[in-house]
């Protein structure tokens, strides 16, 4: 299983993949960070936003259907 941490703006989605929930957010943070580097942003600006920051267990060689699994039949 690998978990993926996503964060939502107004003009990007932001999503980062990790063994562990802690791997995925923290690397998401540090991908809002060089996002920030990159475009000139004040430095901390997701910071009131990280609460926003969800985490989605993903198994794999599953299906999904709008982040969901699909329940495959036989």
């Amino acid at each position: 299983m690998i978990v993926k941490a996503t964060y939502e703006s107004t003009n990007f989605t932001f999503t980062a993949y990790g063994e562990s929930e802690t791997h995925a957010v923290n690397t998401l943070k540090r991908g809002l960070d060089q996002h920030t580097t990159d475009y000139g942003l004040d430095v901390g600006w997701w910071h009131k936003y990280s609460a926003d920051i969800y985490v989605q267990h993903i198994e794999l060689n599953k299906a999904y259907r709008d982040n969901e699994p699909l329940k495959v039949t036989i």
